[in-house]
């Protein structure tokens, strides 16, 4: 974290923020897997679907992704059927609505108020749902930032998130082909000590972590591409030490 960012958090915030963005991290970028080992109470999901159903429309129009994604949120809650319509009905209205009016969201935390790790837990699904075509053009990041604002965030709190995805999901490019054994452990994570048959073991469980089977189905075109570029460069690397074993038999 930036020392702006670290003079703009309270240090409750920022240790809360950071406890969720290792998660985050951990978990493939997928906040879906975080939302299923979390609570949130009645009015904390109605706040975020609707304020997901205002981004969504901030192009102009909703997409399937846009749509896959809040469904994957409703199973991911394990909503029953009425709250999964209540949750639809509520995502509707968001996507209708032109702003995100204070009454309403005061009403949402009226209905249930919930905890600051909530809010931080909602606040990263609505950047995750902002970035779903990739980095978000002005519309959705500026409806991403009205629905912080609403929920009581600092904008400090997502732009700390943004930077994660600028980071480690917003690759312009995939890194370079590996050309050395020690790229190639790198990409592994494994030392040269190690015997071929674990470095065989490491590359299958790193292969485990990005083939799409493994992540689900609710990937966005960004995460998609990512997961790629990664099983790829595990590909690359794992070719350059197959060569290397050759070799020295």
């Amino acid at each position: 974290m930036s020392e702006s960012d670290q003079q703009s958090l309270p240090a409750h915030t920022r240790a809360l923020l950071e406890e969720l963005l290792s998660d985050f991290i951990a978990g493939n970028h997928q906040p879906t897997r975080m939302v299923a080992r979390h609570t949130l109470g009645r009015g904390a999901r109605q706040a975020l679907f609707y304020c997901l159903g205002y981004i969504a429309k901030a192009d102009g129009r909703v997409t399937e992704h846009d749509i896959r994604y809040a469904e994957n949120l409703m199973d991911s809650l394990k909503l029953s059927s009425r709250a999964r319509r209540k949750a639809i009905r509520r995502f509707h209205q968001g996507r209708d609505s032109t702003d995100l009016p204070p009454f309403r969201m005061a009403w949402f935390r009226l209905l249930a108020p919930w905890r600051q790790r909530t809010n931080l837990l909602i606040g990263l699904c609505l950047c995750h749902g902002a970035q779903l075509h990739g980095m978000p053009a002005r519309p959705r990041r500026y409806r991403c930032e009205d629905a912080f604002c609403r929920l009581g965030l600092p904008l400090a709190a997502i732009d700390r998130i943004h930077r994660v995805y600028r980071e480690e999901v917003w690759m312009a490019e995939p890194p370079p082909k590996p050309e050395s054994l020690r790229d190639a452990y790198r990409i592994l994570g494994v030392d040269a000590s190690i015997s071929f048959t674990d470095m065989k073991r490491a590359y299958r469980r790193e292969v485990a972590r990005y083939h799409p089977d493994k992540l689900g189905e609710d990937l966005s075109p960004a995460d998609q591409a990512r997961a790629r570029d990664q099983l790829l460069r595990l590909q690359q690397a794992w070719e350059v030490i197959k060569r290397r074993e050759r070799v020295t038999r």
